[in-house]
């Protein structure tokens, strides 16, 4: 099976978190529709999602703290959809954040053009999930960190981004996160 670019039906943001609420903006001036959450993924899921995955498998991304993901990550395997792309964003101090990424080569050669070094990361990341290659080789995973400047005191745990998408034959399905969180 050939998988490709699959269009974000949603993006979720985290407005608990100001680089969350960042992403989700930027993702908004992209023309995805942005789902902004304090913590709870539970509206989204029952009155959103739930119903589109029974009837049709679609794309969503996020950037979100562990917990929405996990819970949104185990309903989509009931629905044939695997985390297809995951980003740790994790505070070192006031100035600087590092990022884990995995996911698609494509995905993960166009992050390291983007540089994620700057104050607008979260930006940078939102423009790198409603793009992101669904590849079907079996090699895709790669990691790449790099420190951003801009680091806040409003991140007491790592931010993941990520993105959920039909899975398909060889697709990526190892996921690699930043200091074994």
């Amino acid at each position: 099976m050939t998988c490709t670019v699959h269009p974000l039906y949603s993006v979720v943001s985290d407005v608990r978190f100001a680089d969350s609420a960042e992403f989700g903006l930027e993702a908004e001036r992209l023309g995805v529709h942005v789902v902004r959450i304090s913590g709870d993924i539970t509206g989204f899921w029952f009155n959103d999602l739930s119903m589109r995955w029974r009837d049709h498998a679609v794309a969503i991304a996020g950037m979100t703290a562990h917990g929405p993901l996990f819970c949104l990550e185990r309903f989509a395997w009931d629905h044939g959809m695997r985390v297809v792309f995951r980003g740790t964003h994790l505070v070192l101090d006031a100035h600087h954040v590092a990022h884990a990424l995995t996911g698609p080569s494509g995905t993960i050669a166009r992050a390291q053009t983007l540089g994620l070094e700057g104050p607008d990361w979260a930006r940078d990341v939102a423009r790198l999930v409603s793009a992101c290659e669904v590849a079907g080789e079996p090699s895709s995973a790669e990691l790449m960190t790099v420190l951003a400047t801009g680091g806040r005191d409003d991140m007491p745990e790592p931010l993941v981004s990520w993105v959920i998408a039909p899975a398909c034959a060889g697709a990526l399905r190892s996921l690699v996160t930043l200091g074994g969180r």
